[in-house]
């Protein structure tokens, strides 16, 4: 309660890091991202909005390139609550690339992230960010503690988007009342990105008819003669930005 107290007040988005930092001190985290929906096209640098990551772990994860295999951003664009670095792990048991993602994972528990969590935050829009906690022991929170920190991300997220003004305030405007699924969401980010049916299927590991039935379901809500048709509409909405 204290912590999002302090963060309607914080004069500055130093100050409200300062208050994350406090607050995962009280639950053994060392280690913090706060960042814009991952887009695997784009400079991850610039879509970390605040962080206290290990330096060499983040030297060693831009050389091997593990953002094309890492289970925890895979698992966040297809998640709709938080969860577990652990969970996000077996859950592609069954994935070609598992025994690489065991080995990236072991390679950061190496550097000091042992354990940690994510929590997504979510718009109108679907994903928008995300806050990824980690720590060099084994940390469980209960369902408990993970709603509360769920909160407290979610707002902070928030809160460092107003300080951000005009340029991301399209992920919280009210805007239309189009509703859509949060596979439409992701669909339609993708389609904005040039992507084709098989390359999204890729990325979101469904089948391509899948995400034409997505696609197509996309287009009937927007009311728009075809994909690029669509993409333009949602950017005119705020849909997209």
């Amino acid at each position: 309660m204290h912590f999002l107290v302090a963060i309607g007040e914080v004069p500055s988005a130093e100050v409200l890091t300062g208050e994350i930092e406090r607050l995962l001190n009280t639950f053994g985290f060392k280690y913090y991202c706060v960042f814009h929906q991952p887009k695997p096209i784009e400079n991850a640098a610039e879509l970390i909005i605040a962080a206290n990551w290990p330096p060499e772990w983040v030297k060693r994860y831009v050389a091997k390139k593990y953002i094309v295999t890492d289970p925890t951003i895979r698992f966040l664009l297809r998640a709709n609550r938080s969860f577990s670095w652990a969970q996000a792990v077996e859950a592609y048991k069954e994935n070609s690339h598992y025994r690489r993602m065991k080995a990236m994972m072991a390679d950061g528990k190496s550097h000091g992230l042992t354990s940690g969590y994510i929590f997504p935050v979510f718009s109108r829009n679907g994903l928008i960010g995300a806050t990824t906690i980690g720590g060099p022991t084994e940390i469980e929170l209960s369902p408990v503690e993970i709603g509360l920190l769920e909160t407290a991300f979610r707002n902070a997220y928030l809160r460092y988007l107003e300080m951000m003004g005009e340029k991301h305030a399209d992920s919280i405007a009210p805007g239309i009342e189009i509703t859509m699924t949060h596979r439409e969401i992701q669909a339609l980010n993708n389609l904005a990105e040039g992507r084709t049916s098989p390359e999204i299927a890729q990325i979101l590991e469904l089948s391509s008819n899948t995400i034409d039935w997505h696609v197509t379901s996309l287009q009937t809500k927007l009311k728009a003669r075809n994909r690029n048709h669509a993409v333009a509409l949602a950017f005119r909405q705020g849909l997209i930005s």
